[in-house]
């Protein structure tokens, strides 16, 4: 009934030319003339009386187009699979215009997996990494915590000082008319944080609450409201109270102020965190170093149409990011090459870790069961309170797609286990806080 012939076009890019048989044509363009002749509702004839030379005189071209249609439909997966093909993407299909004296024929373009043969995962060689928690990065924390734990004092007849957190009302008008978003009640504002606009703070150094101040500033030039940038303000402010900022005198004091007995205990609940947080850098060190090596050590060329595709979807993915994160991207940021490279990078990694796992998952037979699904969920409800964590669970169970992920990430990270277990791995280690460090570049 069909008959195709496959041509290869470029490296894992094909086309298949498909021929169907005048007979199949013919079938389903009689069946498309007993569709069309139940609906037609033409004058001079009743429903489903219309003369055939009629039918095909009236709607020959529609008549044409959905016996295509249909003929492909019917068709394509046994096109495919007659072919002898596995299609990475959905494959492009094409309609000659000139067709066959007999029969029906259409073209498809079809991109396929590359296929790889695994290389020797023993030969393999990159560091195993291992990440330490230090007393100095234990008391970094601390540190940082002493100065982000701060409790404001209001005193009657202080004089706002910086570090001082203010609450004030304030309305600013512009040519002495108020302008939109230039209003506000009972704002905190912590003097020398920068929060407002440059020399607005400075203004209020001094005050003590009941006071009013006029402050006038201008909006920077490159300021987000485009409206407003560039512009002098003046804001009619008042202070509604001062408060001086009380900070820990010693670690017990700081270990009260964020729930635990003493200091003692804050730091056994840091060392905790921070062992968490090295265990899984450890891990991801040691990922990164595998993955780079499993791709050096298997080339391999993608077919373009699946990396287009795949940089479509990735593309699609940085753009729901930015807008979950408030941000706009700029008009010009899908046309620079930087970006675009960038993506293409990224996509073409993917791409060939996937196909690489995939193969390193059925070289060890691997799979994730119950029980490591259930200690899994059972890992993630720790970071709720107690009381909330047979709610977590059921919740969890009842997402699919969660739970899919869930086994995905386990899956990577047993091939991730066994990728070290059978390479020439060196022990490298190094202190969490050069590693967050060296994430932050």
């Amino acid at each position: 009934m069909i008959k195709t012939d496959v041509k290869e076009l470029a490296s894992h890019e094909y086309e298949v030319r498909v021929t169907v048989a005048q007979g199949e044509y013919d079938r389903i363009y009689a069946d498309q003339i007993k569709k069309l002749t139940l609906q037609a509702k033409l004058p001079g004839f009743r429903p489903g009386k219309t003369p055939v030379h009629v039918i095909k005189k009236q709607f020959g071209s529609k008549l044409n187009e959905d016996t295509v249609s249909e003929l492909i439909q019917t068709h394509y997966v046994a096109s495919i699979e007659s072919s002898g093909l596995n299609p990475a993407v959905q494959p492009m299909i094409d309609i000659p215009a000139v067709q066959p004296t007999e029969g029906f024929e259409f073209t498809m373009k079809v991109a396929v997996w590359p296929e790889v043969k695994l290389a020797d995962l023993s030969t393999l060689k990159f560091d195993e990494t291992t990440v330490s928690v230090e007393d100095s990065d234990i008391e970094q924390v601390i540190e940082r915590l002493m100065k982000s734990q701060v409790k404001y004092e209001v005193e009657a007849e202080r004089a706002a000082e910086n570090g001082d957190q203010l609450h004030i009302d304030f309305v600013g008008s512009i040519d002495d008319e108020e302008f939109e978003g230039g209003k506000g009640e009972d704002v905190p504002l912590v003097l020398g944080e920068a929060r407002f606009i440059p020399g607005f703070e400075e203004q209020l150094i001094g005050k003590k609450a009941g006071e009013d101040a006029t402050v006038e500033v201008s909006f920077p030039a490159d300021y987000q409201a485009a409206h407003l940038a560039g512009k002098a303000a003046v804001f009619a402010t008042h202070i509604k109270s001062v408060g001086k900022a009380i900070t820990a005198a010693d670690a017990d004091a700081l270990a009260g102020m964020v729930g635990f007995d003493d200091a003692a205990a804050l730091k056994a609940d840091t060392q905790n965190r921070l062992n968490e947080e090295a265990e899984q850098a450890s891990f991801t060190s040691t990922r990164e170093a595998a993955l780079d090596a499993l791709i050096a050590a298997n080339e391999m060329e993608l077919p373009e149409p699946l990396v287009a595709q795949d940089m479509q979807e990735t593309t699609k993915r940085v753009l729901n990011n930015m807008q979950q994160q408030g941000m706009e991207a700029p008009e010009d940021m899908l046309k620079d090459d930087a970006f675009k490279l960038e993506i293409r990078t990224r996509s073409e990694r993917g791409l060939k870790l996937s196909i690489l796992l995939q193969q390193v998952r059925e070289l060890s037979d691997m799979h994730v069961d119950d029980a490591e699904l259930d200690g899994e969920i059972d890992r993630q409800s720790q970071q709720y309170p107690e009381e909330q964590r047979e709610q977590f669970k059921t919740w969890i169970l009842s997402q699919p797609e969660q739970i899919a992920s869930m086994k995905d990430a386990l899956l990577e990270r047993k091939c991730i286990n066994y990728i070290v277990e059978q390479a020439k791995t060196k022990a490298a280690s190094k202190s969490l806080s050069d590693w967050q460090a060296e994430q932050e570049q």
